[in-house]
């Protein structure tokens, strides 16, 4: 996992497309990611936290807990970078640059999710028919 500012990477390893591990962590991701935004909507306490007078007036009255989520499927390197005290990991790949801009996209379209073909291509024909393509 990678803190990047505003967004966080999170990495799932599998050894190749064909691995059926790989199938199973697609489809996973996309269900697990569904349902946080599904109980972050439905989260009786973040409402009850939205109606406080001091958090309305530093925040507004339309104050909203937003999490969006890009979902993307290919190949890096992982490297650690730190010091003898902390000591992160770094992944090298054009495939952060595209989870990053897939995380973007949902901007974009004003959505908060969005699934990048590559991720697609890994799930069943079943859980695809579910998918707004």
């Amino acid at each position: 996992n990678k803190n990047n500012g505003e967004m966080f990477l999170v990495i799932w390893r599998y050894e190749s497309a064909s691995d059926p591990k790989a199938r199973r962590l697609a489809e996973l991701s996309v269900v697990t990611f569904s349902k946080v935004l599904g109980a972050l909507n439905r989260s009786t306490l973040l409402a009850e936290y939205r109606s406080h007078p001091g958090l309305q007036h530093r925040l507004g009255k339309d104050c909203r807990v937003n999490l969006s989520f890009g979902l993307h499927a290919g190949w890096a390197i992982e490297g650690a970078v730190g010091s003898e005290y902390k000591i992160d990991a770094s992944y090298l790949s054009p495939n952060v640059s595209i989870a990053t801009s897939v995380e973007l996209a949902t901007r974009l379209y004003g959505v908060s999710l969005v699934v990048a073909q590559s991720v697609v291509e890994l799930c069943t024909r079943a859980m695809v028919a579910k998918f707004r393509l």
